[in-house]
């Protein structure tokens, strides 16, 4: 028997047990690349949709009175996208934007945009009256 050469039961053994660890650790490696992936496909989404609807209120002329659904547009699915037109007061001390201010020629636009998993992206420029 001590001419035979091979691999002992205990050593195939330990060999496919690291092995296993091996093969597991890249598939995990793997699925937490794919859900970054996602998620940032996701931030992207929304940052490109944020821009998209900033674009989209500035090329609109100037709307004296305008309300909260004034802009309307059509997300993508999974997004929201809301607007609150503030108009300012300097009557007021300190001069605030708020929607019951009589409009002055100044507004304050607040666009917020929601997508999934709870991210969401607030952008709040301000239209002049030409």
């Amino acid at each position: 028997m001590r001419g035979r050469r091979g691999f002992t039961l205990i050593e195939t053994t330990v060999a496919i047990a690291l092995l296993a660890v091996i093969v597991v650790t890249i598939l995990s490696a793997f699925s937490a690349i794919t859900l970054a992936a996602r998620r940032h496909q996701q931030v992207t989404t929304l940052d490109r949709l944020t821009r998209s609807e900033a674009e989209y209120i500035k090329s609109q002329a100037y709307t004296t009175g305008a309300t909260s659904g004034t802009y309307s547009t059509n997300p993508a699915s999974g997004y929201t996208v809301t607007y609150q037109v503030l108009y300012y007061s300097a009557a007021t001390n300190p001069p605030t934007f708020l929607t019951t201010n009589p409009d002055v020629g100044l507004q304050e636009i607040v666009l917020t945009v929601n997508g999934p998993n709870g991210s969401s992206e607030v952008l709040d420029f301000l239209k002049e009256q030409p």
